[in-house]
């Protein structure tokens, strides 16, 4: 153990998960959970049997408080002594809790971004032909600004509406519209996704879906097809107070209103494909996202090390944290954009980026190879060889005309002639082979 004064909360939680992997080893401990609240109070609960005397769990309580220091938040031990009532409470934290080896779990509680460390979900249909299938829902996610996401969902949406497909567009960037403003006039805006959200709830079946999306009328950039925008709603000085009343944690009854507005989507629209532009950063609205929502997550990033970081947690949301839970991965598509136009910087950027991709996909993604060889049910480090493989990425290159542009024609043209932003909707279009047809 660490003498050394306990001065941060990381120590403290780290010295008690370390003393809970030795206790867990005793015979008189059957399961430990760790559970700090919102307030960084360190509790533990603890499983025991009758072998455990008095003495022995005066003598653990001391312990643990010594080396969580003023992070200390008590020990709760279950036995047979304890209420039905009670028991039922702490079997209730253990249920919801991350496993962290054998017999401990962790089950941490938290004010904020609980979209990012609640439960993973799953999206709200199949895309598989049969009864309840429905398009697919594609997120365009990047940590970090900046790197083109918006850009290449209109050129994606463009590409699918010149083939004569309907699209769906959700800008989800709730604090920094990006989609919105891209395809759509504000001037024609007065409702969108901020005021479903807010409204549905009250409004319930009697909703008017048309009072909350835009069409896109320039016909050189839908082609035969259609692009139908949902924008985050009119921004003037209401928009904030609208904002901050949203939820964004799942509800413990019913779905939640962005999941009914997905339903309600597919069931009146009848689109080909809905995209959902997610915020960038560790946003509340990108958690959500990211949580499950969608059957493809694209994931924008750069070679700099806080893009890394960022996508880091992004690709352990898709991936580690929801094998922890019995869940397989969710599916992903890796971008790497405004990749330099000069050749050989482009070379040694694409390099660098890849052998970060490869590392962090390895570390907090694919799976252990299983032992059948014909296993292919998830994706496994054995799979790493495939020129489709998730953190394999498609390269977007910079271009000038992009930093400047009076008309969305001007880019949405440029981007459908472009090889790269063709490979990556060839991707895109890969990974729903029903949609190939």
């Amino acid at each position: 153990m660490n003498n050394s004064p306990i001065r941060h909360f990381d120590e403290a939680r780290s010295n008690i998960l370390q003393r809970l992997e030795e206790l867990i080893l005793q015979p008189q401990i059957e399961r430990a959970l760790l559970s700090p609240d919102i307030f960084a109070r360190i509790r533990v609960v603890l499983w025991v049997n009758i072998g455990l005397s008095p003495e022995q769990r005066n003598a653990i309580a001391v312990d643990l408080e010594q080396r969580a220091g003023r992070f200390w938040g008590g020990l709760w031990i279950v036995s047979e002594e304890t209420t039905p009532g009670d028991r039922e409470v702490v079997d209730d934290l253990w249920m919801k809790g991350t496993p962290h080896g054998n017999n401990i779990r962790l089950n941490e509680r938290y004010r904020t971004l609980g979209t990012w460390l609640q439960h993973p979900f799953e999206p709200p249909w199949s895309t598989e032909p049969n009864i309840q299938a429905g398009p697919p829902i594609v997120s365009f996610y990047a940590f970090k600004g900046g790197t083109g996401r918006s850009t290449a969902l209109a050129i994606f949406a463009a590409q699918r509406a010149r083939a004569g497909e309907r699209v769906v567009v959700i800008d989800l960037d709730l604090a920094a519209p990006g989609i919105s403003a891209l395809l759509t006039d504000a001037e024609t805006v007065q409702y969108g996704v901020v005021d479903y959200w807010l409204e549905r709830p009250l409004v319930g079946n009697d909703i008017d879906l048309r009072d909350y999306y835009v069409r896109v009328s320039t016909p050189t950039v839908i082609g035969a097809g259609e692009i139908l925008i949902f924008p985050v709603g009119r921004f003037d000085e209401t928009y904030l107070l609208k904002l901050a009343r949203l939820d964004f944690s799942l509800p413990d009854e019913g779905e939640h209103p962005l999941v009914i507005l997905l339903r309600q989507i597919r069931d009146e629209l009848h689109p080909d494909w809905i995209l959902l532009d997610a915020r960038a950063g560790l946003s509340e609205a990108a958690g959500f996202a990211l949580g499950g929502l969608a059957h493809l997550n694209v994931l924008f990033g750069n070679t700099s090390i806080a893009s890394w970081n960022g996508l880091r947690l992004a690709v352990r949301r898709l991936g580690a944290e929801r094998a922890l839970k019995g869940l397989p991965q969710d599916q992903c598509l890796l971008v790497h954009s405004m990749v330099p136009e000069n050749p050989y910087t482009a070379q040694l950027a694409q390099e660098e980026f890849l052998k970060n991709a490869q590392l962090t996909f390895e570390q907090e993604y694919y799976l252990p190879d299983p032992e059948d060889p014909d296993e292919d049910s998830q994706w496994y480090l054995r799979d790493m060889q495939s020129r489709d493989a998730p953190h394999v990425p498609v390269s977007l290159f910079y271009s000038e005309r992009f930093a400047f542009f009076r008309h969305l024609q001007e880019i949405i043209d440029y981007g459908l002639k472009a090889a790269d932003y063709q490979e990556l909707g060839n991707r895109i279009m890969s990974r729903f082979p029903r949609m190939s047809r």
